[in-house]
């Protein structure tokens, strides 16, 4: 009877254990192909930066560009001006109030930055995460303890209209960001490309790796 019981409940558990993969590997192939609907798209965002009690730490905006395959460019103006730019194969952060860039290779910094995903269908970046779908908004999670990123939400209904995202932070802190006014007009893919400003400070963690 208890050797029964106990190879039931180890059939139990590869059934629910190879319906939890299915699920993720739906949930992945859904969002990928409404993120794909749209090649390229320029928006305006309102950001919402919450501390883990729910209190209002920080309230931004800017601009965010995409152009796929992996190219982005988030321009926050304020309340402070910062830049961070992904050209396929460095993510560029310039911070002007201190001037100084830091480059990293993009393929090294999926598992904290998961905006590369809205870029790629690269399969090493989507393994890193699971996936979970509740109707227009999906769910990921980084696999890696060592991420600084707890949970990233994309909020893009089924003609690939992306309406937002967030994401919760490991000390609780949350980021919102409310998408306005996007376009869909063709971007000048020179915007992807970074130029490090004259006298700037650069921290080039591609060369410490």
């Amino acid at each position: 009877m208890k050797k029964s019981l106990i190879k039931t409940l180890g059939c139990v558990s590869i059934v629910f254990f190879s319906s939890a993969i299915f699920a993720n590997s739906q949930a992945v192939v859904e969002l990928q192909k409404r993120l794909g609907l749209v090649s390229q798209y320029k928006t305006d965002f309102v950001q919402t930066v919450r501390s883990m009690k729910g209190k209002v730490i920080q309230e931004g905006e800017g601009i965010f560009r995409v152009k796929r395959p992996n190219l982005f460019r988030m321009e926050q103006k304020k309340p402070q001006e910062s830049l961070v730019i992904s050209d396929g194969e460095t993510l560029w952060f310039y911070d002007p109030f201190v001037y100084q860039v830091t480059a990293n290779w993009t393929d090294d910094i999926v598992n904290n930055t998961p905006f590369v995903l809205l870029t790629s269908n690269k399969k090493d970046y989507w393994n890193q995460y699971d996936v979970t779908q509740d109707s227009d908004t999906f769910v990921l999670k980084p696999k890696a303890q060592n991420s600084n990123i707890q949970q990233f939400d994309i909020r893009i209904n089924s003609h690939g209209l992306l309406k937002g995202f967030s994401t919760i932070e490991k000390n609780g802190h949350s980021n919102l960001y409310i998408l306005r006014n996007i376009s869909t007009a063709e971007i000048d893919p020179n915007l992807f490309n970074f130029v490090i400003p004259k006298g700037a400070e650069l921290d080039d963690q591609r060369t410490k790796q």
